[in-house]
């Protein structure tokens, strides 16, 4: 098997890159009838990486077998893990003393996809499908991959970046992502409408042709883009942008691969307000999305897409929303704990959002107030191009570009 991937791995063009990240192989076999899939699943660990213990945790449905860690001792377990409220199975490489040698596990898994991530013959193997694993807190790791799809004949797939290969039923895609944000869009057909000047920006539906409210999308798409690439992405631009309109109707989210998953009702309208500021929340997940969802960090993810989404509202003229709703947020602040330290699970699920969506989005436009437009920017295209994902090294940028005194002060806003 190992030379079966290294072979998949230079047919999708594959080259370890200068930053050492961990190496991921898959291979997903789907039958969209009964929403079953078999992945065979490899993970190495880069060379630099001399951990003694490789751990994964995967869906505990899912029946795991031929599993191998090379020369290092195999144990299944399970773990509860507070993020899902749920136990997920582990999977645990023991190896010998530590060498500076590629470490790697793999195994092959079967289940069936959740039926809230399919429609009739479409099925999202997504970031919130839950179809992947991940080192323990690591759901957000960077890694390079490398993805083989099977599908019946008269189905199609999907990614996030362009398919290297297509062709009867077998479809391959590569790239670096996080680790569970892999995609593979499933369907008969799919529907779509490509920008015809700027960034390469497409609406790809799952299913029949678009409706004028989804065709809708990408004009509003084109402008939130164009404004973030002039502010908070000038150091790190989108060439190219994907939006996935799924028709699973669960919820939406963004990619740090350029894309966003768009799976709301089918009246999602970008003519109102609310559903305008959902898409330019998600798109600006392709800067914000390296900070841990585990502890306080996930204020750098949530607090800054919230606040970026209202900076796109006020700058295309809409003053009055960001107003209103800058306050709706601001007033749900009060009596809050502090965002540094900051732990989910001591408060009610509710506290989660206000400290770390809203608290976190009100320090932002006070940090703005207190700068300025000019110096705000560049801070925000800086901590994006860093790609950021501590508040420690968050408010180092702003002492670096800002002074001492404004770190200080940043500082004590976190605490309070």
């Amino acid at each position: 098997m190992k030379f079966l991937f290294l072979l998949l791995g230079l047919a999708l063009g594959y080259r370890p890159t200068a930053q050492a990240t961990p190496i991921v192989r898959v291979e997903l076999r789907v039958e969209p009838t009964t929403r079953a899939f078999t992945c065979r699943y490899v993970f190495t660990l880069p060379t630099t990486d001399t951990a003694s213990v490789l751990q994964l945790n995967l869906n505990k449905r899912f029946r795991v077998e031929n599993l191998r860690g090379g020369a290092g001792l195999v144990r299944r377990g399970r773990v509860y893990y507070p993020n899902f409220q749920n136990t997920l199975q582990q999977l645990t490489v023991r190896y010998p003393t530590p060498r500076r040698q590629a470490r790697q596990i793999s195994f092959t898994y079967s289940g069936t996809l959740d039926a809230g991530r399919a429609k009739a013959q479409v099925l999202e193997f997504s970031a919130h499908s839950g179809w992947l694993p991940f080192r323990p807190t690591g759901e957000y790791e960077l890694l390079d991959y490398a993805l083989a799809v099977r599908v019946p004949a008269g189905y199609q797939v999907r990614s996030t970046t362009p398919a290297r290969r297509a062709r009867a039923g077998r479809y391959q895609f590569g790239g670096r992502t996080s680790a569970t944000e892999l995609t593979a869009i499933i369907a008969p057909q799919f529907a779509q409408v490509t920008a015809r000047s700027g960034p390469v920006l497409t609406v790809v539906k799952a299913g029949a042709a678009l409706t004028p409210l989804e065709t809708a999308i990408l004009p509003k798409a084109q402008e939130i883009i164009a404004f973030y690439n002039r502010t908070l992405g000038r150091q790190d631009s989108i060439t190219r942008f994907t939006v996935f309109l799924t028709g699973t109707r669960q919820d939406a989210f963004g990619l740090l691969d350029n894309a966003t998953v768009i799976t709301y009702r089918p009246d999602f309208d970008v003519a109102q307000r609310g559903d305008l500021l959902i898409l330019a929340h998600e798109i600006s997940h392709k800067w914000w999305g390296y900070g841990s969802v585990h502890d306080q960090s996930d204020w750098l993810n949530e607090a800054f897409a919230t606040y970026s989404s209202l900076l796109y509202l006020q700058a295309s003229g809409d003053t009055t929303g960001y107003r209103q709703v800058y306050t709706k947020l601001d007033q749900t602040t009060p009596n809050t704990p502090p965002i540094t330290g900051f732990d989910r699970s001591k408060y009610e699920p509710g506290m989660y959002r206000r400290v770390i969506y809203n608290k976190g989005m009100a320090v932002l436009a006070a940090l703005h107030r207190r700068v300025g437009t000019t110096p705000f920017y560049a801070i925000l295209a800086t901590t994006a191009a860093r790609k950021v994902s501590t508040t420690t090294t968050f408010l180092d940028v702003v002492g670096q570009m800002v002074g001492a005194d404004t770190r200080a002060w940043l500082l004590a806003e976190l605490s309070r």
